[in-house]
Protein backbone atom coordinates (compact mmCIF):
# COMPACT_ATOMS: atom_id res chain seq x y z
CA UNK A 1 0.00 0.00 0.00
CA UNK A 2 1.57 3.40 -1.14
CA UNK A 3 1.57 6.01 1.70
CA UNK A 4 -0.65 8.27 -0.13
CA UNK A 5 -3.28 5.54 -0.41
CA UNK A 6 -2.68 4.78 3.41
CA UNK A 7 -3.36 8.48 4.62
CA UNK A 8 -7.02 8.31 1.90
CA UNK A 9 -7.56 5.22 3.81
CA UNK A 10 -7.24 6.23 7.15
CA UNK A 11 -9.19 9.52 6.73
CA UNK A 12 -11.85 7.48 5.58
CA UNK A 13 -11.96 5.53 9.04
CA UNK A 14 -11.58 8.80 11.14
CA UNK A 15 -15.04 9.69 9.23
CA UNK A 16 -16.51 6.51 9.62
CA UNK A 17 -17.19 7.62 13.07
CA UNK A 18 -19.77 10.63 12.06
CA UNK A 19 -21.78 7.80 12.92
CA UNK A 20 -21.17 8.51 16.34
CA UNK A 21 -18.97 6.51 19.35
CA UNK A 22 -18.60 2.77 20.04
CA UNK A 23 -18.67 1.43 16.10
CA UNK A 24 -17.42 -1.86 15.58
CA UNK A 25 -15.15 -3.10 13.02
CA UNK A 26 -17.48 -4.90 11.14
CA UNK A 27 -19.39 -1.54 10.92
CA UNK A 28 -16.29 0.64 10.11
CA UNK A 29 -15.24 -1.88 7.53
CA UNK A 30 -18.63 -2.06 5.72
CA UNK A 31 -18.80 2.48 5.91
CA UNK A 32 -15.37 2.48 4.51
CA UNK A 33 -15.73 -0.59 1.79
CA UNK A 34 -12.52 -1.90 3.15
CA UNK A 35 -11.64 -5.21 4.71
CA UNK A 36 -11.59 -5.78 7.96
CA UNK A 37 -8.03 -6.34 7.80
CA UNK A 38 -7.19 -3.04 6.85
CA UNK A 39 -9.26 -1.11 8.55
CA UNK A 40 -7.79 -3.02 11.58
CA UNK A 41 -4.14 -1.78 10.81
CA UNK A 42 -5.22 1.45 10.60
CA UNK A 43 -6.78 1.47 13.60
CA UNK A 44 -4.07 0.20 15.40
CA UNK A 45 -1.70 2.58 14.04
CA UNK A 46 -4.50 5.67 15.17
CA UNK A 47 -4.79 3.75 19.11
CA UNK A 48 -0.80 3.75 18.78
CA UNK A 49 -0.75 7.49 17.98
CA UNK A 50 -3.73 8.28 20.53
CA UNK A 51 -5.98 9.29 18.43
CA UNK A 52 -8.87 6.00 18.95
CA UNK A 53 -8.98 3.88 21.37
CA UNK A 54 -10.80 0.37 22.00
CA UNK A 55 -13.18 -0.65 24.76
CA UNK A 56 -14.19 -4.23 24.48
CA UNK A 57 -14.83 -4.88 20.71
CA UNK A 58 -16.07 -1.31 20.08
CA UNK A 59 -13.76 1.48 19.24
CA UNK A 60 -14.31 5.28 19.48
CA UNK A 61 -12.73 8.62 18.56
CA UNK A 62 -10.55 10.32 21.96
CA UNK A 63 -10.57 13.63 22.46
CA UNK A 64 -6.77 14.05 21.42
CA UNK A 65 -8.41 14.60 17.50
CA UNK A 66 -9.29 17.67 19.26
CA UNK A 67 -6.48 19.02 18.64
CA UNK A 68 -6.54 18.91 15.11
CA UNK A 69 -10.02 20.20 14.62
CA UNK A 70 -8.89 23.11 16.67
CA UNK A 71 -6.11 23.47 14.53
CA UNK A 72 -8.52 23.23 11.32
CA UNK A 73 -11.07 26.40 13.07
CA UNK A 74 -8.28 28.49 13.49
CA UNK A 75 -7.36 28.27 9.90
CA UNK A 76 -11.04 28.77 8.38
CA UNK A 77 -10.39 33.05 9.18
CA UNK A 78 -13.04 32.72 11.91
CA UNK A 79 -12.67 35.05 14.79
CA UNK A 80 -14.06 36.77 17.36
CA UNK A 81 -15.34 39.87 15.75
CA UNK A 82 -16.69 37.69 12.72
CA UNK A 83 -18.63 35.31 15.54
CA UNK A 84 -19.86 38.38 17.25
CA UNK A 85 -21.11 39.90 14.19
CA UNK A 86 -22.82 36.94 13.39
CA UNK A 87 -24.02 36.91 16.56
CA UNK A 88 -25.89 40.31 16.43
CA UNK A 89 -27.61 39.28 13.14
CA UNK A 90 -28.99 36.27 14.48
CA UNK A 91 -30.20 38.34 17.55
CA UNK A 92 -32.12 40.86 15.52
CA UNK A 93 -33.34 38.50 13.20
CA UNK A 94 -34.31 35.24 15.94
CA UNK A 95 -32.87 33.02 14.18
CA UNK A 96 -29.81 31.29 13.71
CA UNK A 97 -26.71 32.19 11.39
CA UNK A 98 -23.95 29.96 9.66
CA UNK A 99 -21.25 29.94 7.83
CA UNK A 100 -19.86 27.50 5.23
CA UNK A 101 -17.54 25.93 2.88
CA UNK A 102 -17.68 23.41 0.51
CA UNK A 103 -16.10 20.32 1.32
CA UNK A 104 -16.47 17.62 -1.55
CA UNK A 105 -19.93 17.32 -2.07
CA UNK A 106 -21.01 18.63 1.20
CA UNK A 107 -21.22 22.19 2.75
CA UNK A 108 -19.53 22.26 6.49
CA UNK A 109 -20.34 24.68 8.99
CA UNK A 110 -17.43 26.90 10.22
CA UNK A 111 -19.14 29.05 12.01
CA UNK A 112 -22.62 29.71 13.85
CA UNK A 113 -24.02 31.84 15.91
CA UNK A 114 -27.95 31.47 17.30
CA UNK A 115 -30.60 33.54 19.09
CA UNK A 116 -31.44 32.95 22.94
CA UNK A 117 -34.61 31.93 21.74
CA UNK A 118 -33.83 30.00 19.26
CA UNK A 119 -30.83 27.82 21.57
CA UNK A 120 -34.14 27.40 24.49
CA UNK A 121 -36.06 25.51 22.07
CA UNK A 122 -35.81 21.49 21.44
CA UNK A 123 -33.91 21.57 17.85
CA UNK A 124 -35.04 18.18 15.79
CA UNK A 125 -31.67 18.52 14.07
CA UNK A 126 -28.57 19.27 16.20
CA UNK A 127 -26.37 21.05 14.05
CA UNK A 128 -23.36 22.48 15.31
CA UNK A 129 -19.61 23.89 14.03
CA UNK A 130 -18.13 21.00 12.45
CA UNK A 131 -21.81 19.95 11.03
CA UNK A 132 -22.18 19.07 7.57
CA UNK A 133 -24.89 19.26 5.60
CA UNK A 134 -26.36 17.92 1.98
CA UNK A 135 -26.60 19.36 -1.54
CA UNK A 136 -30.44 20.68 -0.94
CA UNK A 137 -30.02 22.79 1.96
CA UNK A 138 -29.63 26.51 1.03
CA UNK A 139 -26.02 26.88 2.70
CA UNK A 140 -24.57 24.64 0.07
CA UNK A 141 -26.82 25.30 -2.87
CA UNK A 142 -25.58 28.85 -2.37
CA UNK A 143 -21.93 28.05 -2.98
CA UNK A 144 -21.89 28.48 -6.58
CA UNK A 145 -24.52 31.04 -7.14
CA UNK A 146 -24.10 34.71 -8.78
CA UNK A 147 -23.56 37.02 -6.55
CA UNK A 148 -26.92 38.98 -6.45
CA UNK A 149 -28.57 35.54 -6.40
CA UNK A 150 -29.99 33.65 -2.82
CA UNK A 151 -31.07 29.89 -2.33
CA UNK A 152 -33.52 28.81 0.16
CA UNK A 153 -34.84 25.58 1.84
CA UNK A 154 -37.98 25.26 3.71
CA UNK A 155 -38.85 22.24 6.08
CA UNK A 156 -42.55 22.42 7.13
CA UNK A 157 -42.08 19.81 9.47
CA UNK A 158 -40.25 22.45 11.78
CA UNK A 159 -41.92 25.42 9.91
CA UNK A 160 -38.27 26.78 9.53
CA UNK A 161 -37.11 28.64 6.50
CA UNK A 162 -33.25 28.79 5.39
CA UNK A 163 -32.20 31.39 3.24
CA UNK A 164 -28.23 31.12 1.47
CA UNK A 165 -26.02 33.67 -0.90
CA UNK A 166 -22.78 33.23 -1.98
CA UNK A 167 -19.58 34.57 0.31
CA UNK A 168 -16.88 33.77 -1.13
CA UNK A 169 -15.68 32.00 -4.24
CA UNK A 170 -11.79 31.74 -4.49
CA UNK A 171 -9.25 29.13 -6.22
CA UNK A 172 -8.71 26.94 -3.04
CA UNK A 173 -12.30 27.61 -0.99
CA UNK A 174 -15.69 28.30 -1.08
CA UNK A 175 -17.84 29.97 1.44
CA UNK A 176 -21.67 30.53 1.56
CA UNK A 177 -23.77 32.74 4.48
CA UNK A 178 -27.04 31.15 5.58
CA UNK A 179 -30.08 32.42 7.84
CA UNK A 180 -32.64 29.88 9.48
CA UNK A 181 -35.80 31.81 10.73
CA UNK A 182 -39.07 30.55 11.89
CA UNK A 183 -41.97 30.59 9.54
CA UNK A 184 -44.66 32.27 11.63
CA UNK A 185 -42.22 35.49 12.40
CA UNK A 186 -41.10 35.62 8.75
CA UNK A 187 -43.48 35.35 5.78
CA UNK A 188 -42.06 34.92 2.45
CA UNK A 189 -42.59 38.52 1.59
CA UNK A 190 -40.50 39.47 4.34
CA UNK A 191 -37.61 37.25 3.99
CA UNK A 192 -37.50 38.58 0.56
CA UNK A 193 -37.64 41.94 1.06
CA UNK A 194 -35.58 41.73 4.96
CA UNK A 195 -33.78 38.50 5.23
CA UNK A 196 -31.60 38.79 1.98
CA UNK A 197 -31.05 42.47 2.12
CA UNK A 198 -29.86 41.81 6.09
CA UNK A 199 -27.87 39.02 4.52
CA UNK A 200 -26.25 40.72 1.76
CA UNK A 201 -25.24 44.08 4.35
CA UNK A 202 -23.28 40.92 6.83
CA UNK A 203 -21.62 39.72 3.88
CA UNK A 204 -19.50 43.05 3.12
CA UNK A 205 -18.89 43.11 7.06
CA UNK A 206 -17.70 39.80 7.01
CA UNK A 207 -15.44 39.70 3.80
CA UNK A 208 -14.06 42.89 5.28
CA UNK A 209 -13.47 41.20 8.67
CA UNK A 210 -11.75 37.88 7.19
CA UNK A 211 -10.05 39.79 4.33
CA UNK A 212 -12.02 37.96 1.74
CA UNK A 213 -11.56 39.69 -1.85
CA UNK A 214 -14.26 40.58 -4.20
CA UNK A 215 -16.13 37.77 -6.05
Amino acid sequence: MNDNRSVQRCLAVLRGFRGGPGQSLTALSKAVDLPHSTVLRLLNTLQGEGYVRKEGTLWSLTPQLLEIGFAALANTGVNEFIQSSLQELANRCNGTVNIGEKSRDEVIIIARASSDGERRKIVVVNLRVGSSLPRDSALYSALDLPEDEWAIARYPDRRVTTVGIPLFNGPSRRLSLGLSVNDDEYPMARIETELVAGLRTERERIRSLMRLGEM
